[in-house]
């Protein structure tokens, strides 16, 4: 990243290797929905202007990004995966991206996600399924299908991301890449359609800590627009990424709930937690003994749904996927009784993990139970019932319902060639010691940027 600010290269090189890299893989992989060649063009010609007059480049200056297409980008489309916002163009960039823009950044485009980000897997009615790089016949994960996928490909170096259920990690662990859903707040997410989410992150992906933490820095941030957003931490991430601890406790959960992980995602998980407990790290398993959550996740998410895409009915059975269609009428169905009932469960998580952070720093689970699901390569769809589905990330669940940061990190390949991930977790508002511990157990992994083969 530090070529273009170092003037080893120009920003319009960096631009023209990244649309030809896209030009080259997105036929096969679909990650964008839309590539805004004459747009990154422009703002390359900008960074490169601003450069030869003397100016001070800013961190990002001429990175490829590529932004999830829930997220509001000036004069791209925001169709949210949806026929019933196909054509929809946004006026002005979200808080995030602005704050790209000043740092240099360069928008390369609208990546692909499942209807309004309702499925964890990467087809729409919008288009092409968007495939995993490294099997077309296995899910990339979702919602933020899109950005872990071209990030995996090379297409971009830093990409955004959205979480209300796992929309970053979910992606992120299947394409082997880094995803981090921050503490819900710490980068705005605006414009909403209902103008706040109880449960909805917008967060950086890319292929290390160290460039998911420089993103972050970018993009964190207060913005009156969000009303739960927060002042900033303090610290830099990017610092904290580049010097990670050397010591320090951990909780261990192999499983959070009934479900158990599959020994093939498992064991890549253990070694570099044992990895960081030879180097000094004290590491203590742990079962949270959590009852079933998914329902209380459920009803939140789903009448949050509804709130934002429901007042449509006629036309969404028409054109949307039939389970945003169920999903959409279990959300109107839900009561003021059972909504505070779900909203008691989640003060219940919330309470569960606090009493370890009483006595660790960070919390690891695997990032999934699964390796990513198969999928017939055509349409992204996968023949696994509904409540198989869910236990398959059901570790995703707890950290919407509690708001804490949580950024999974890729540690190795199943038998079969296809990417597992590690889920790092800390306390509300501890961003940086989470990735600080994220930083640590990465470099336990021999990871080293692995790449599929195109």
């Amino acid at each position: 990243m530090a070529a273009v600010h170092d003037g080893q290269v120009s920003a319009r090189e960096v631009v023209e290797a990244a649309l030809a890299r896209i030009a080259a893989t997105d036929g096969q992989l679909r990650a964008f929905r839309h590539v805004d060649a004459e747009g990154a063009r422009a703002a390359a010609a900008a960074v490169d202007a601003a450069h030869a007059r003397g100016a001070t480049p800013g961190p990002l200056a001429g990175v490829p990004v590529a932004v999830k297409e829930q997220v509001a980008v000036a004069g791209l489309p925001r169709e949210a995966g949806s026929l019933l916002l196909k054509g929809n163009i946004e006026a002005s960039d979200g808080p995030a991206v602005a704050r790209l823009r000043a740092a240099g950044a360069v928008i390369m485009g609208m990546t692909a996600m499942p209807e309004f980000g309702h499925l964890a897997f990467g087809h729409s009615p919008l288009g092409p399924a968007t495939r995993n790089p490294w099997s077309a016949g296995h899910t990339p994960g979702g919602s933020s299908s899109g950005s872990a996928a071209a990030l995996a490909a090379g297409q971009v170096a830093l990409a955004l991301g959205t979480d209300g259920g796992g929309s970053i990690r979910i992606p992120a662990s299947c394409c082997g890449v880094v995803g981090h859903k921050p503490t819900l707040g710490r980068v705005p997410h605006a414009p909403l359609r209902a103008g706040f989410s109880p449960m909805s992150h917008l967060g950086p992906m890319a292929r290390s800590v160290a460039d998911t933490a420089l993103l972050l820095d970018v993009i964190a941030d207060q913005d009156h627009m969000d009303p739960a957003s927060l002042p900033p931490e303090g610290v830099s991430y990017a610092e904290i990424a580049s010097h990670p601890p050397t010591s320090g406790r951990i909780a261990w959960a192999p499983q959070l709930g009934r479900a158990e992980a599959d020994p093939d995602v498992l064991a890549p998980c253990r070694a570099v937690v044992r990895a960081l407990a030879d180097d000094g790290f004290e590491v203590t398993e742990v079962d949270p003994f959590l009852d079933d959550w998914i329902e209380a996740w459920a009803v939140i998410f789903d009448v949050s749904l509804a709130l934002n895409v429901g007042k449509q009915p006629d036309a969404m059975r028409g054109v949307s996927d039939a389970t945003l269609v169920a999903r959409v009428a279990h959300g109107q169905s839900v009561s003021a009784t059972e909504f505070l009932a779900a909203e008691a469960a989640r003060r219940d998580v919330w309470a569960a993990f606090e009493r370890l952070y009483r006595d660790f720093a960070v919390v690891m689970t695997p990032t999934l139970l699964q390796p990513p699901l198969p999928v017939d390569p055509a349409t992204g769809v996968t023949d696994k019932p509904d409540s198989w589905v869910e236990r398959w990330f059901q570790h995703m669940y707890p950290f919407n319902l509690t708001g804490q940061p949580a950024v999974t990190i890729p540690v190795g390949l199943t038998a079969d060639g296809l990417p597992n991930g590690l889920q790092v977790v800390g306390p509300r508002l501890a961003d940086g010691v989470t990735l600080g511990f994220a930083a640590a157990a990465e470099s336990r992994t021999g990871w080293n940027g692995t790449r599929p083969e195109l």
